[in-house]
C-alpha cells in the first residue's frame, strides 16, 4: 500500500492500524510472519466503508478470530488482516414460536467458549459440543466446528453478512454444510464477513448442561492435551477412521521437522516445540499425508486453514 492508502485506511477506524504486524502473536500455533496491515473494527459502522475501500483499491484482505486453526506462513500477509472487536460480541435471545426451542443472535467475533457458557447460563442446550473450542463464534461457522458426534450445522438457522455492496443473509439451506466445512459461504471468500450468527436452541436444565459439558471438557482435556503451541486436530478425519488413529499406525508420533513435532500425546496434533518456522509444519504435513497415503491408501485433507 502507498501513503495515501495507508492515511485512509487509518481514517476509517477508531483502533490504530498496526503496520507491518507479525501475526504469531495472533495464533494458538505463535507462527506466522508479518500482515501489511492489522485492522481492529470495533463498530459495526465501520466495516462496510473498510470492506467498499479495500474492494476499491483491489486490497487483499482476511479475517481472523482467535487463529486456532490457522497457519500464517513465513512470508506473511500482502494485504490487511481484520479483527472484529467490540461491536462484533453481542449476544441477545429472542421468542421462537417452539415453546422449547430459544433464538439466539450472536456476533460473530463473540469467543466459542464463551458464547457456549453464556447459552448455559441460560439454560441452553445444543452447543456443549463447544466447550473448549477455543475459537470464534464466526470461525466455528465457517469451518463446521464439532465434537463428540455434534457440529454447527445442526444448530445455525442462518447468519448475516456484509460485504462492500450492504448485507446478506443466508439461511441453514444456504449454507450447505459437510464435515468441517461450509460450503455456501465459499463464493463470499474475499467479499463478505460474518457479521451475525442466528442459533436455535433448546431449553434444558443449567445444571445438567453444565455437568455434560464438563465432562466433555475432561474427555477433551485427557485426549486432546499439549504442552506447546498447536492448531487443534491438523486433519479432517476420513470417513469412519480417525486421522490420529493413522498417523499413529505410520508411526509417526514424535516426529520432527526443524520446530514442528507431531505430537507425541495425540498423533493428529502437529505442534510448535518453540522455534518452529511456517516451512516446518508444511514440510512435516505433506511428511505425514505421503506416509499415510503409503500405508494405508488414505488421502489425509489438512483442517487447518493457511494464509
Amino acid at each position: 500500500m502507498n501513503h495515501t492508502q495507508k492515511e485512509k485506511l487509518s481514517d476509517l477506524v477508531c483502533q490504530p492500524v498496526s503496520w507491518q504486524c507479525r501475526l504469531d502473536r495472533y495464533t494458538s500455533l505463535a507462527i506466522g510472519g508479518p500482515a501489511e496491515a492489522l485492522m481492529r473494527v470495533d463498530r459495526r459502522e465501520e466495516l462496510q466503508p473498510v470492506l467498499a475501500f479495500l474492494a476499491e483499491e483491489e486490497i487483499p484482505w482476511r479475517v481472523i478470530g482467535r487463529g486456532t486453526n490457522l497457519l500464517v506462513r513465513d512470508e506473511g500477509f500482502a494485504g490487511v488482516i481484520l479483527v472484529l472487536g467490540i461491536d462484533f460480541k453481542t449476544v441477545e435471545k429472542e421468542l421462537s414460536p417452539a415453546a422449547d426451542i430459544v433464538v439466539v443472535r450472536a456476533g460473530a467475533g463473540i469467543a466459542l467458549p464463551q458464547f457456549a457458557l453464556n447459552c448455559i447460563d441460560w439454560g441452553l442446550a445444543g452447543l456443549e459440543f463447544s466447550c473448549g473450542i477455543p475459537g470464534t463464534l464466526g470461525g466455528a461457522v465457517i469451518m463446521n466446528a464439532g465434537a463428540w458426534g455434534s457440529d454447527m450445522a445442526s444448530i445455525v438457522e442462518s447468519v448475516a453478512l456484509l460485504t462492500a455492496e450492504g448485507e446478506e443473509r443466508l439461511s441453514h439451506r444456504d449454507l450447505d454444510f459437510s464435515y468441517r466445512f461450509c460450503n455456501g459461504l465459499k463464493p463470499y471468500q474475499g467479499k463478505a464477513v460474518i457479521t451475525e450468527v442466528v442459533l436455535a436452541l433448546k431449553k434444558g436444565d443449567p445444571n445438567e448442561i453444565r455437568q455434560n459439558c464438563s465432562v466433555l471438557q475432561d474427555r477433551r482435556k485427557k485426549t486432546q492435551l499439549s504442552r506447546h503451541p498447536n492448531a487443534g486436530s491438523f486433519f479432517k478425519n476420513p470417513p469412519n477412521d480417525s486421522a490420529g488413529r493413522l498417523i499413529e499406525a505410520s508411526g509417526m508420533k514424535g516426529t520432527t521437522i526443524g520446530g514442528a513435532m507431531i505430537s507425541e500425546h495425540h498423533a493428529n496434533f502437529l505442534v510448535n516445540k518453540g522455534n518452529a518456522t511456517a516451512a516446518d509444519v508444511l514440510n512435516l504435513m505433506k511428511m505425514v499425508q505421503t506416509k499415510v497415503k503409503n500405508d494405508s491408501g488414505v488421502d489425509l485433507e489438512p483442517e487447518v486453514h493457511f494464509i
